[in-house]
Parts: structure tokens; C-alpha cells; sequence
């Protein structure tokens, strides 16, 4: 039996990633450490939704973000993340 609050944090984590774009953000995150331009660069989506999907994403607990003089660096938030994205996309045929 898995503990309510686990499944809590499980179906969040879920639904942080069941949106397109947030899903390619965690694609081009799993290959390291982005600037929100970066990812803007991989990403089609205006600036300003890619801020509102990096925001949703660290919400979720998916990512992480951390400043590095004036650029702030986002990545992926674990091992954990790693797996449940590689399992997700394994699902897809990739």
C-alpha cells in the first residue's frame, strides 16, 4: 500500500511533466544545466511561457534552479526525475 502523501507527490510530479513543453524542457534539461535562453533556444514557445513552465516544473519538484552571478542554471532535480522521464519517453518508442 503506497502512503497518501507519496501519491500526493507522485501524481504532482506526474502532472508537471503532462504538458508538451514541459516535457521537452525536462528533454533538453536531462542533457545538463540551461539558462532559461538556452532552453528558449530548444524550446518553441515565447519567453514568457517557457518562465511559466519553469516555474510550474520546480513546483513539481522536478527541477531545480540556482543563480550563478547574474544567469540563473536549471536542472533536473534528481536521479528520481531522470528515471520517471527516461521511463515516460522509453513508453513513447523512443
Amino acid at each position: 500500500m503506497i502512503d497518501p502523501a507519496e501519491l500526493r507527490r507522485v501524481v504532482e510530479m506526474l502532472r508537471g511533466m503532462a504538458y508538451e513543453h514541459r516535457l521537452h524542457i525536462l528533454v533538453v534539461l536531462e542533457a545538463g544545466e540551461a539558462t532559461p535562453a538556452r532552453i528558449g533556444e530548444a524550446v518553441p514557445a515565447h519567453p514568457t511561457a517557457i518562465a511559466h513552465h519553469l516555474r510550474h516544473l520546480a513546483h513539481a519538484g522536478l527541477i531545480r534552479r540556482r543563480r550563478q552571478g547574474r544567469h540563473v542554471l536549471y536542472s533536473l532535480a534528481g536521479d528520481e526525475v531522470v528515471t520517471v522521464l527516461d521511463a515516460v519517453l522509453r513508453g513513447s518508442g523512443r
